[in-house]
This record gives structure tokens, C-alpha cells and sequence, in this order.
């Protein structure tokens, strides 16, 4: 019987340095790691689900409005067509790891029940969890760099949403170097249990 894969879950918003993680996470690691996100598996959407496309309301749309401080942010919102999306790519993260392959998962939660649905379908699984986060300064500022104006605000708007507890490890981008954090992570992959 094949012995199932290990999982990293890296959460945290846009602009947190996820993905130059999981970049220098796959050169490091000596076994192999698929990447999987959330971005990847929005690309496999057609546009008119997503976005300002005519469907967007039924996949997944933009919410602009503003956080209590009265500062504005984006949010993603989904419809039935974005909630079956994120539950397969949860159920498809889970088949891949069954089958022996470890996944890193590039997630950003966009509401307060993506994490708990993780955990669930993982739950029995070898996963590292780990928070990457920025101060909202410098997301934003990263966010300026990366985006047009009508997609700037998704740190702000998804930032309390990871600040969940739960997390292995928790990382700043703003003090750590991608290659940094890839090698605490690598470290706490190679001194994680076999089982949990």
C-alpha cells in the first residue's frame, strides 16, 4: 500500500510572499512537492465566472467596501460555482496526497470558512501548517507594485481572515527572504512527525 504524501498549507493574503515561498520551497525540499492554489485553480475558470464577468455572481466576484476603520478593501465573494471549485480543489489535494504525492498548497482565505474546510478534508493527513503574513503597509505597497488600481485592497480585505490559530509556523515576509522562509519551513518538514 502506498504510504500517503505530506501536505504544507501555506495560508495567508495577497502579497504575503506565498508563492516565491513555494518557489524556493520546491528547490530545497529532496522530495518532490506539486504546488496548488488558489490562483491556479481560478485560472481554470472561464471568465465569465470570475471577475466582471456576467456570471461572477454565481463564481467568483469583487466586493469593494470598507474595514472598521473606514479604509477601503477588496474582498472575494463566490456563488455555487466558486463553492463546488474551492470544495473540489480541497478534495483534490486530499486524492493526491492518498495516492502518495506531497502537495504545497498556496492558499488565500477569502472568508473565515476556508481554513476550517482544510482542515477538515486534510484532517488525518501529514500537514504543516503555515501562516506567511506582512503588515498591511507593506501588502499594500507590494499590492501597488503587482495590480491596477481595481484589484489593489485584497490584503486589506482577506487580512483578518488568516489571523486564525491552528498555524505550525508562522512566517513575516516582511523580516524573512523567500529563501529563509523556505529553509525554517524545510526544517519543520524534516522535524515533523509521521503521524498527528
Amino acid at each position: 500500500m502506498q504510504e500517503p504524501g505530506q501536505a504544507i498549507v501555506l495560508a495567508g493574503t495577497s502579497g504575503a510572499g506565498k508563492s516565491s515561498t513555494v518557489t524556493e520551497l520546491q528547490n530545497i525540499l529532496p522530495a518532490p512537492f506539486l504546488a496548488l492554489g488558489l490562483d491556479m485553480f481560478f485560472g481554470t475558470l472561464p471568465h465569465r465566472w470570475t471577475s466582471d464577468g456576467e456570471r461572477s455572481s454565481e463564481g467568483f466576484s469583487y466586493i469593494r467596501d470598507t474595514d472598521h476603520e473606514g479604509r477601503t478593501r477588496l474582498r472575494i465573494g463566490y456563488g455555487p460555482v466558486g463553492a463546488r471549485m474551492l470544495a473540489g480543489m480541497r478534495q483534490a489535494v486530499a486524492s493526491l496526497l492518498r495516492e502518495g504525492n506531497n502537495v504545497i498548497v498556496d492558499e488565500m482565505p477569502i472568508d473565515t470558512t476556508v481554513l476550517p474546510a482544510w482542515r477538515t478534508v486534510l484532517a488525518g493527513h501529514r500537514v504543516l501548517w503555515v501562516r506567511v503574513k506582512a503588515p498591511v503597509a507593506v501588502l499594500e505597497s507590494r499590492e501597488a507594485e503587482r495590480f491596477p488600481e481595481k484589484f489593489r485592497g485584497l490584503s486589506r480585505g482577506h487580512y483578518d481572515i488568516c489571523d486564525q490559530e491552528g498555524f505550525d509556523l508562522t512566517l513575516d515576509s516582511s523580516e524573512l527572504a523567500p529563501q529563509e522562509r523556505a529553509q525554517r519551513i524545510a526544517a519543520a518538514v524534516a522535524a515533523f512527525p509521521r503521524t498527528r
